[in-house]
């Protein structure tokens, strides 16, 4: 990934901030974002943010910003202490352009990655008519090295978005013009097997400009997004193995489901091992995608917690022999994981209906609910 050059940490000593953004403003104009996650309550996280030795803002929590402050151009010395502390935790200065605009964020857990200053040029340009402007920031300390830190960033099927890969803490893509639309996207490890952030499904308006912050460090406050100018964004809880195994129907010995998450896709594969009305054996193909059994998954049907699926029918095999087996679309079923351990399940399956409870005979070792 090709980070933003205009990007720099502030901390001992001073930063040039400069662009060519063709706003017409009067003064520089900056907003200031605290996304520091130093503490594990947000009233631990409170801090004063001084300019020139000024307080501009008291009791500024993590999550808080502000919209564009007006500034006339020139250096300033900025500084971020935390409430009742003696002593900065963050200092530093700041040269400020005529008719630009700017965005001053707080980062970092003063634990696993140093508190700092994240500072970005920002394009609030007009986008074409239909679209909106979209830059994506990582700034999620989660790991105590940059290379530990690496995300990518993609589609809910697992789809890459604009090259964003290898993305390291701190790091930010270049301004993205994109169609209006409903967008759903989630932050997952650089080969896409771990999901780390779940956007929910999304209406992203035309017109707009979106910095989007990929916040937290998963230990003192959750790992999350915040939008600015919209606020913090609606999650869901992301695709993982959490739900892998054998789940049997107690009600019913000797019928169950054996389920097989695909993070990379945000899907859920499964088979189903039952009998027929008149006591045969019968085998279905389960799948969160609208295609039982396809390598392309398009159409998602789980959202972390509650999946639905399609159901196929296999039919006219032989033991150990290729060949002669069909499928057939035979209706759907909806299962709601309780726990890692305990689910229900409503079916619709051939004109049959009806709902029953599902416990995991194999749960993983992290599984302890």
């Amino acid at each position: 990934m090709k980070t933003n050059s205009l990007i720099a940490k502030l901390g001992a000593g001073s930063l040039l901030l400069a662009g060519s953004i063709s706003v017409a403003l009067a003064d520089a104009r900056v907003r200031v974002a605290h996304l520091a996650p130093f503490a594990d309550t947000i009233e631990g996280t409170s801090v004063t943010v001084a300019v020139n030795g000024e307080a501009i803002l008291q009791d500024f929590t993590y999550g808080e910003f502000t919209g564009y402050l007006d500034l006339a151009p020139g250096t300033y010395q900025i500084t971020v202490t935390p409430t009742g502390a003696g002593a900065p935790a963050i200092s530093g200065s700041a040269t400020l352009a005529d008719n630009v605009d700017y965005t001053l964020a707080a980062v970092g857990n003063g634990s696993l990655q140093d508190l700092g200053l994240l500072a970005l040029v920002d394009d609030n340009a007009a986008p074409a008519a239909g679209n909106l402007k979209l830059r994506v920031v990582h700034a999620a300390p989660f790991a105590d090295t940059l290379e530990a830190t690496e995300v990518s960033v993609r589609s809910d099927g697992g789809d890459v978005i604009a090259g964003l890969t290898n993305v390291p803490f701190n790091a930010a893509s270049g301004v993205l013009e994109i169609p209006a639309g409903n967008y759903d996207l989630k932050v997952s490890t650089p080969d896409g097997r771990s999901n780390l952030i779940d956007l929910a499904p999304l209406d992203l308006p035309a017109g707009v400009s979106l910095t989007v912050f990929a916040t937290g460090d998963g230990v003192n406050q959750p790992l999350g997004f915040l939008a600015l100018p919209l606020g913090a964004l609606p999650t869901e809880v992301p695709v993982d193995d959490r739900y892998s195994g054998h789940w049997y129907n107690p009600a019913v010995p000797g019928q169950g489901i054996g389920v097989h998450p695909v993070p990379s896709q945000d899907r859920l594969f499964a088979t189903w091992y039952t009998f027929g009305a008149g006591g045969s054996q019968a085998w279905y193909v389960l799948d969160t995608c609208v295609t039982p059994g396809s390598i392309a998954c398009n159409t998602i049907g789980f959202d972390g917690e509650v999946a639905t699926f399609g159901i196929a029918s296999v039919t006219g095999g032989s033991f150990n022999a290729p060949g002669g087996i069909s499928t057939q679309a035979v209706g759907s079923l909806v299962v709601e994981f309780l726990t890692c351990s305990t689910a229900t399940a409503s079916f619709d399956v051939a004109g049959q209906t009806g709902s029953f409870n599902l416990v995991n005979l194999t749960p993983l070792a992290s599984c302890t609910d």
